[in-house]
C-alpha cells in the first residue's frame, strides 16, 4: 500500500516480455524498412529468394535422385530378391526349410518369402543353344513376381507347376525365346550341369520342357537369361532329387535390407546364411552410396552459400540501426531484448524462405509428369526415350525424413547466420552510438 507523499515507480528491470508484441513489432518494422529509412527491405527479399530457391532445389533434386536410385536398384536387382536366407546345416530337412520360410515371412517389412533354387546352365531348341539362368519355384510364388506374371507377351501361367512332379512347363524371357526361335507351345531342352555317372562313363543329364509362357519384364538381363520351372522339377534335374534349401525375400523397401538382416540375426534360433542384393552387386551398391553422399554434400554447400545474403542483410541492418538501438537501450530496452529483436528479424527470412521452398519443392515433385510434358512440348524432344534409358519419365521419390531434415537444417543454419549480427547489436554501447548525433 502506497504511503502519503510516496512517488510510485514502475519496475522496468525485466524489460519487454521475451518475443512479445513489442519485440515482434520492432523486428517487423526493421525488416520491412524502406531504403530512405536506412532499411534493408530489398536485400531481405533477395535473401528470402536465395534460401527459398536453395531449399526448393535441394528437395527437388534429392527427390529426383532418390527416384533414379530406386529405378537403378530395381533394374540391378531385376527379378532377384532383396535378401537371401539359407540354413547352415549340412542337410536340412524340407520341413525345417518350410518352417524357416514361414518364420522370415512374419518379420516386418518382408513382403514375401519363398523357397527357390537357381542354376546356371544352357538350353537348346533345334540348332540354337544359349546360356540360361534357371530358377525353380512354385506356381504360387511365381504369380507374386509382378515383372513376370503381369508382363506375359505369349501364353499363360495356366498349368505351370501342375502334373507329375510339377509337370514340364516352363516360362522363358522374351529375348532368350527369340534367340532360341521359340514361342509359347514349343519345346526346349534344358541341360543339367550335373553329369550322370554310369559304368560306361559320364553322360549329360537333360530334359525337354514345354514353353508355357514368355515374359518381357523390360530388364534386358532378365529377359535374356531367365527361365522359370517348377521347383520340384528343378530339384530333380539339377540337384539329384534333393529339395532346395535357399529362401528369397522381397521387401517393401529395398533400403531396409540392413534392418531386416539385423532382425533376422537377432531373432534366429539357429545360425543362418544371410546375403543381400548389395552383397551380390557391390560395385553398383558402392556407386549409389557414393552418389548419395556426394549429392548431399554438394547441396549442403548450396545452403551455406544461400545464407550469406541473410548474413549481409543483418550486418547492414545492425549498422544502419545503431542509433535506434542506442535509443531503445536509453529508454530501458535490455540487451537480451535487442538480441531477440534482431534474431527474429533475420530468422524470419530463413524460416519463411525455408517453408516456401519446402512447399514449392513438394508441389513441383508431385506434378513432375506435367512439367516434363510441358518441357517436351516446348522443346519438341523426348527427355527420356524408353529404348535408351529403360524409363519414359522422370522418376521421383519423396522421402518425408529427408524433407524434414532439409527443413530443419534450413531453419538452423539461417538462425545461426542471424545470431552473430544480433549479438553484435545487443552489445551496442548507447553512449558511443549517440556521441556524434
Amino acid at each position: 500500500m502506497k504511503r502519503p507523499g510516496e512517488v510510485s515507480t514502475i519496475d522496468t528491470s525485466r524489460g519487454a516480455p521475451a518475443y512479445g508484441k513489442f519485440e515482434r513489432k520492432i523486428a517487423a518494422r526493421y525488416l520491412g524498412a524502406k531504403k530512405k529509412d536506412g532499411g534493408v527491405g530489398l536485400i531481405a527479399m533477395l535473401s528470402f529468394a536465395c534460401i527459398m530457391l536453395a531449399i526448393f532445389a535441394m528437395i527437388t533434386i534429392m527427390s529426383i535422385m532418390n527416384g533414379f536410385r530406386s529405378q537403378m536398384i530395381d533394374m540391378t536387382i531385376g527379378l532377384d530378391g532383396h535378401v537371401y536366407v539359407g540354413s547352415t546345416s549340412a542337410n536340412p530337412s524340407q520341413l525345417e526349410i518350410i518352417g524357416l520360410r514361414d518364420w522370415v515371412s512374419s518379420i516386418s517389412n518382408v513382403e514375401n518369402a519363398f523357397i527357390f533354387s537357381q542354376t546356371q546352365t544352357f538350353v537348346q531348341a533345334g540348332n540354337h543353344t544359349a546360356p540360361a539362368l534357371v530358377t525353380g519355384l512354385s506356381a504360387e510364388d511365381l504369380s507374386q513376381i509382378d515383372l513376370v506374371s503381369e508382363k506375359l507377351v505369349a501364353g499363360s501361367l495356366e498349368g505351370f507347376g501342375t502334373g507329375h512332379n510339377g509337370g514340364d512347363k516352363v516360362v522363358v524371357g522374351v529375348y532368350l525365346a527369340n534367340r532360341l526361335g521359340v514361342t509359347a507351345g514349343d519345346r526346349i531342352t534344358i541341360y543339367s550341369p550335373v553329369l550322370k555317372v554310369t559304368p560306361f562313363g559320364s553322360n549329360p543329364v537333360y530334359k525337354s520342357y514345354e514353353v508355357a509362357a514368355i515374359f518381357a519384364s523390360g530388364l534386358f538381363t532378365a529377359d535374356n537369361l531367365n527361365i522359370y520351372m517348377p521347383i520340384i522339377q528343378a530339384g530333380l534335374l539339377f540337384n539329384q532329387g534333393r529339395s532346395p534349401t535357399d529362401i528369397q525375400l522381397r521387401l517393401d523397401n529395398a533400403d531396409l535390407i540392413h534392418d531386416v538382416r539385423k532382425k533376422i540375426r537377432n531373432a534366429a534360433a539357429q545360425p543362418l546364411f544371410i546375403q543381400t542384393w548389395e552383397d551380390k552387386n557391390q560395385t553398383t551398391a558402392t556407386a549409389l552410396r557414393t552418389e548419395q553422399i556426394s549429392m548431399r554434400f554438394i547441396f549442403a554447400i548450396v545452403v551455406l552459400i544461400a545464407i550469406f545474403p541473410i548474413l549481409s542483410a543483418m550486418i547492414m541492418l545492425v549498422k544502419n540501426k545503431s542509433k535506434d538501438i542506442a535509443i531503445l537501450k536509453t529508454i530501458g530496452v535490455t540487451s537480451s531484448s535487442v538480441l531477440r529483436i534482431f534474431l527474429m528479424a533475420g530468422a524470419a527470412i530463413g524460416i519463411f524462405g525455408t517453408i516456401t521452398g519446402v512447399i514449392l519443392g513438394i508441389v513441383f515433385c508431385l506434378n513432375i509428369e506435367y512439367i516434363q510434358a510441358i518441357i517436351e512440348a516446348i522443346t519438341g524432344t523426348e527427355l527420356f526415350p524408353a529404348d535408351v534409358y529403360g524409363i519414359d519419365h522422370i522418376p521421383v521419390k519423396i522421402l518425408p525424413v529427408e524433407v524434414a531434415t532439409v527443413a530443419f537444417w534450413g531453419f538452423l543454419v539461417s538462425t545461426l547466420a542471424t545470431f552473430f549480427p544480433a549479438l553484435t547489436a545487443s552489445k551496442t554501447d548507447p553512449v558511443e552510438a549517440l556521441r556524434y548525433e
